[in-house]
Protein backbone atom coordinates (compact mmCIF):
# COMPACT_ATOMS: atom_id res chain seq x y z
CA UNK A 1 0.00 0.00 0.00
CA UNK A 2 1.35 3.41 -1.00
CA UNK A 3 1.79 6.19 1.56
CA UNK A 4 -0.90 8.85 1.76
CA UNK A 5 -0.21 12.52 1.08
CA UNK A 6 -0.21 13.41 4.78
CA UNK A 7 2.25 10.59 5.52
CA UNK A 8 4.61 11.88 2.83
CA UNK A 9 4.39 15.41 4.21
CA UNK A 10 5.03 14.22 7.75
CA UNK A 11 8.05 12.14 6.72
CA UNK A 12 9.64 15.08 4.89
CA UNK A 13 8.83 17.73 7.51
CA UNK A 14 9.14 15.85 10.80
CA UNK A 15 10.57 12.44 9.99
CA UNK A 16 14.02 10.95 10.09
CA UNK A 17 16.12 10.16 7.03
CA UNK A 18 15.02 6.52 7.28
CA UNK A 19 11.34 7.63 7.37
CA UNK A 20 11.86 9.61 4.14
CA UNK A 21 13.69 6.71 2.51
CA UNK A 22 10.90 4.29 3.45
CA UNK A 23 8.29 6.58 1.88
CA UNK A 24 10.18 6.72 -1.43
CA UNK A 25 11.01 3.00 -1.35
CA UNK A 26 7.26 2.29 -1.17
CA UNK A 27 6.72 4.03 -4.52
CA UNK A 28 6.67 2.11 -7.79
CA UNK A 29 10.15 1.76 -9.32
CA UNK A 30 11.26 4.55 -11.64
CA UNK A 31 14.51 5.63 -13.26
CA UNK A 32 15.26 8.11 -10.46
CA UNK A 33 13.82 6.31 -7.44
CA UNK A 34 17.09 4.74 -6.21
CA UNK A 35 18.94 8.05 -6.45
CA UNK A 36 16.01 9.82 -4.80
CA UNK A 37 16.11 7.37 -1.90
CA UNK A 38 19.76 8.25 -1.36
CA UNK A 39 18.98 11.99 -1.48
CA UNK A 40 16.17 11.51 1.04
CA UNK A 41 18.76 10.17 3.52
CA UNK A 42 20.40 13.59 3.75
CA UNK A 43 20.10 15.62 6.94
CA UNK A 44 19.95 18.72 4.71
CA UNK A 45 16.25 19.38 3.93
CA UNK A 46 17.06 21.05 0.60
CA UNK A 47 18.71 17.84 -0.62
CA UNK A 48 16.02 15.53 0.76
CA UNK A 49 13.23 17.49 -0.94
CA UNK A 50 15.04 17.15 -4.28
CA UNK A 51 14.66 13.39 -3.88
CA UNK A 52 10.91 13.76 -3.39
CA UNK A 53 10.75 16.08 -6.39
CA UNK A 54 12.58 13.57 -8.59
CA UNK A 55 10.17 10.76 -7.75
CA UNK A 56 7.25 13.12 -8.30
CA UNK A 57 8.55 14.16 -11.72
CA UNK A 58 8.90 10.51 -12.71
CA UNK A 59 5.15 10.02 -12.16
CA UNK A 60 3.89 13.04 -14.10
CA UNK A 61 1.88 11.82 -17.06
CA UNK A 62 2.09 8.14 -16.11
CA UNK A 63 -0.87 5.77 -15.81
CA UNK A 64 -1.58 6.72 -12.20
CA UNK A 65 -2.55 10.40 -11.99
CA UNK A 66 -3.77 9.89 -8.41
CA UNK A 67 -0.24 8.89 -7.35
CA UNK A 68 1.19 11.89 -9.19
CA UNK A 69 -1.37 14.12 -7.48
CA UNK A 70 -0.51 12.74 -4.06
CA UNK A 71 3.25 13.13 -4.57
CA UNK A 72 3.00 16.59 -6.13
CA UNK A 73 0.63 17.87 -3.45
CA UNK A 74 2.93 16.53 -0.75
CA UNK A 75 6.03 18.02 -2.37
CA UNK A 76 4.32 21.40 -2.71
CA UNK A 77 3.31 21.45 0.96
CA UNK A 78 6.72 20.20 2.12
CA UNK A 79 8.39 23.04 0.20
CA UNK A 80 6.04 25.61 1.72
CA UNK A 81 6.77 24.24 5.19
CA UNK A 82 10.52 24.29 4.60
CA UNK A 83 10.28 27.81 3.15
CA UNK A 84 8.53 28.89 6.34
CA UNK A 85 11.33 27.41 8.44
CA UNK A 86 14.38 28.18 6.28
CA UNK A 87 13.46 30.86 3.74
CA UNK A 88 13.87 30.22 0.03
CA UNK A 89 16.70 27.72 0.55
CA UNK A 90 19.92 27.32 -1.42
CA UNK A 91 19.39 28.51 -5.01
CA UNK A 92 15.73 29.11 -4.04
CA UNK A 93 15.16 25.35 -4.02
CA UNK A 94 12.00 25.50 -1.87
CA UNK A 95 10.36 28.21 -4.00
CA UNK A 96 11.35 26.66 -7.34
CA UNK A 97 10.38 23.15 -6.29
CA UNK A 98 7.05 24.40 -4.88
CA UNK A 99 6.32 26.04 -8.26
CA UNK A 100 7.26 22.91 -10.16
CA UNK A 101 5.15 20.79 -7.80
CA UNK A 102 2.19 23.15 -8.25
CA UNK A 103 2.53 22.63 -12.00
CA UNK A 104 2.54 18.85 -11.45
CA UNK A 105 -0.56 19.09 -9.19
CA UNK A 106 -2.39 20.93 -11.98
CA UNK A 107 -1.24 18.42 -14.59
CA UNK A 108 -2.64 15.56 -12.49
CA UNK A 109 -5.92 17.33 -11.70
CA UNK A 110 -6.46 18.17 -15.37
CA UNK A 111 -5.88 14.56 -16.39
CA UNK A 112 -8.57 13.62 -13.86
CA UNK A 113 -10.89 16.39 -15.19
CA UNK A 114 -11.11 17.90 -11.68
CA UNK A 115 -11.29 21.55 -12.71
CA UNK A 116 -12.99 22.84 -9.55
CA UNK A 117 -10.00 21.48 -7.62
CA UNK A 118 -7.65 23.16 -10.10
CA UNK A 119 -9.25 26.48 -9.21
CA UNK A 120 -9.18 25.87 -5.45
CA UNK A 121 -5.54 24.84 -5.56
CA UNK A 122 -4.50 27.81 -7.72
CA UNK A 123 -6.47 30.27 -5.60
CA UNK A 124 -4.20 29.28 -2.70
CA UNK A 125 -0.96 28.59 -4.57
CA UNK A 126 -0.66 31.55 -6.95
CA UNK A 127 -0.60 34.32 -4.33
CA UNK A 128 1.98 32.43 -2.28
CA UNK A 129 4.20 31.72 -5.30
CA UNK A 130 3.98 35.36 -6.40
CA UNK A 131 4.86 36.58 -2.90
CA UNK A 132 7.78 34.13 -2.74
CA UNK A 133 8.95 35.56 -6.10
CA UNK A 134 8.66 32.32 -8.04
CA UNK A 135 8.93 32.91 -11.77
CA UNK A 136 9.37 29.66 -13.69
CA UNK A 137 5.81 28.30 -13.71
CA UNK A 138 3.63 31.34 -13.04
CA UNK A 139 2.59 31.80 -16.66
CA UNK A 140 1.65 28.12 -16.97
CA UNK A 141 -0.35 28.30 -13.76
CA UNK A 142 -2.17 31.49 -14.84
CA UNK A 143 -3.09 29.82 -18.12
CA UNK A 144 -4.24 26.70 -16.26
CA UNK A 145 -6.53 28.85 -14.13
CA UNK A 146 -8.12 30.46 -17.21
CA UNK A 147 -8.48 27.09 -18.95
CA UNK A 148 -10.13 25.58 -15.86
CA UNK A 149 -12.72 28.36 -15.95
CA UNK A 150 -13.31 27.62 -19.64
CA UNK A 151 -13.78 23.89 -18.95
CA UNK A 152 -16.32 24.79 -16.28
CA UNK A 153 -18.05 27.23 -18.67
CA UNK A 154 -17.16 30.24 -16.53
CA UNK A 155 -16.47 32.41 -19.56
CA UNK A 156 -16.82 35.71 -17.72
CA UNK A 157 -14.29 34.73 -15.05
CA UNK A 158 -11.91 33.46 -17.73
CA UNK A 159 -12.22 36.73 -19.66
CA UNK A 160 -11.63 38.80 -16.51
CA UNK A 161 -8.52 36.80 -15.63
CA UNK A 162 -7.20 37.12 -19.17
CA UNK A 163 -7.69 40.88 -19.13
CA UNK A 164 -5.91 41.10 -15.76
CA UNK A 165 -2.73 39.63 -17.28
CA UNK A 166 -0.33 42.49 -18.07
CA UNK A 167 -0.24 43.26 -21.80
CA UNK A 168 3.52 42.76 -22.01
CA UNK A 169 3.14 39.21 -20.67
CA UNK A 170 0.16 38.47 -22.94
CA UNK A 171 2.14 39.62 -25.97
CA UNK A 172 5.09 37.34 -25.11
CA UNK A 173 3.17 34.05 -25.06
CA UNK A 174 1.03 32.81 -27.95
CA UNK A 175 -1.09 30.76 -25.53
CA UNK A 176 -2.75 33.96 -24.32
CA UNK A 177 -3.78 34.76 -27.91
CA UNK A 178 -5.20 31.25 -28.20
CA UNK A 179 -7.23 31.77 -25.03
CA UNK A 180 -8.49 35.11 -26.36
CA UNK A 181 -9.56 33.35 -29.57
CA UNK A 182 -11.40 30.64 -27.61
CA UNK A 183 -13.25 33.30 -25.64
CA UNK A 184 -14.15 35.15 -28.84
CA UNK A 185 -15.57 31.94 -30.35
CA UNK A 186 -17.63 31.29 -27.23
CA UNK A 187 -18.95 34.87 -27.21
CA UNK A 188 -19.95 34.93 -30.87
CA UNK A 189 -20.16 31.44 -32.38
CA UNK A 190 -22.45 32.57 -35.21
CA UNK A 191 -19.86 35.03 -36.59
CA UNK A 192 -17.44 32.26 -37.63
Amino acid sequence: MRPRTDEIIRAFTEGSPSDRQAILAAMPPTMARDVAIQLAASDEPSIAVVGLDQVTADHVGDRDPELCLSLATACYHVCRHLYGNHGAGPAQVYVNTAGRSAHFVITALRSLSRYEEVLRFLDAALPWLEEARHRSHLTDLMIARIEAHLHLRHENQAAELLLAIPEDLRSQDVRFASLRRRLDVIAAPDRL
